[in-house]
């Protein structure tokens, strides 16, 4: 079996400007398989689709089950692949995933038994950023009782675990830059984000000024 043709899709901007990439590689046994770089945000989204385009010429004509040694060409032709960063080893495990996806195809087995198998029977999801908001209609959560709201919706859902940032966001909703989240905050802003946290259902704090 051999690789015979790769697609690139830079995904249209999704909410929060966010521009995710996907690779799909065919090969000439008819099986394909999808890979994502997770990378859609943050500065470097057209980064990580202009490395995937540098990579993907690497990998016509190679035996797409043997995904190490296409790793490691990837890693070894790539000039600055040697302890790379995110952009380079982000564009790399795109392909990657890919390559797993078509041998788990391939041998009509669970990635979890390719992997070494499986360690758990459940994980526990936790409902994620909640302050850039949750629902049919997002926003930037601003007020306590945006925060108290968006935890509902979520515990609604059947979560019972959430995680927030209550310092991204100022009082009007307006995106706080993240030097001053994370330096010593001022008195109002200390405050605004304990009203927050008091607001979110079930939760209970004490802060000392």
């Amino acid at each position: 079996m051999k690789i015979t043709k790769i697609d690139l899709l830079y995904g249209d901007p999704v909410e929060d400007n966010w521009r995710p990439s996907f690779c799909r590689i065919y090969t000439d046994s008819g099986i394909y398989g999808d890979g994502e770089v997770a990378l859609s945000y943050g500065g470097a989204k057209e980064a990580a689709f202009a490395e995937m385009k540098e990579l993907a010429p690497m990998l016509i004509g190679m035996n797409p089950l043997e995904h190490e040694v296409i790793w490691q060409k990837m890693y070894r032709n790539s000039f600055f692949g040697k302890n790379a960063g995110p952009v380079i080893f982000g564009a790399i495990s795109a392909f990657d995933i890919a390559l797993w996806d078509i041998k788990g195809k391939y041998y009509h087995t669970a990635l979890w038994e390719l992997l070494g198998g499986k360690q758990r029977d459940h994980l526990k999801a936790y409902a994620s950023q909640l302050q850039m908001g949750w629902g049919e209609s997002r926003r930037p959560a601003a007020t306590p009782q945006d925060y108290a709201d968006n935890v509902k919706i979520a515990l609604k859902k059947g979560f019972k675990a959430v995680k927030i940032n209550f310092l991204t966001f100022d009082e009007r909703g307006k995106q706080v830059p993240w030097q001053k989240q994370t330096a010593f905050l001022s008195n109002n802003y200390l405050n605004l984000a304990e009203e927050r946290i008091k607001a979110v259902p079930g939760f209970k704090i004490e802060v000392q000024h």
